[in-house]
């Protein structure tokens, strides 16, 4: 599966350049596992809305950097949670940590943030 959109990235990394590109990217990630810690903390404590906030910066962030499968994925359980559907968002966040791994993964094989990070 393809995680990245690499048109993304690379016109990223011909705007800003290698180094701000990987401050980005370094702070998405770092900024990805508080959102999958806040995003199961707020499903265990039934808090869809919570659920349905943090899916929604989720989107956003991956979409702004091209991390279309993360993106879309923080899209369905924003849906599913602002719906009340809250076993079909369980579905979906059971999903996350493999995709947001998975993304990880290919941003740093891509050459779009530090090898050390």
């Amino acid at each position: 599966m393809n995680y990245l959109d690499q048109q993304t990235l690379d016109e990223l990394l011909d705007i800003l350049g290698e180094d701000d590109l990987h401050a980005i990217t370094s702070s998405f990630v770092a900024q990805l596992d508080v959102q999958l810690h806040d995003l199961a903390q707020c499903y265990n404590q039934s808090d869809l809305p919570g659920v349905a906030r943090v899916a929604h910066s989720l989107k956003g962030g991956a979409g702004n950097l091209g991390a279309n499968v993360l993106s879309v994925t923080a899209a369905a359980l924003e849906r599913h949670a602002r719906e009340g559907d809250a076993v079909t968002a369980a579905s979906v966040m059971a999903e996350l940590p493999e995709i947001a791994g998975n993304t990880v993964v290919a941003l740093r094989e891509g050459g779009y943030m530090p090898a050390a990070f």
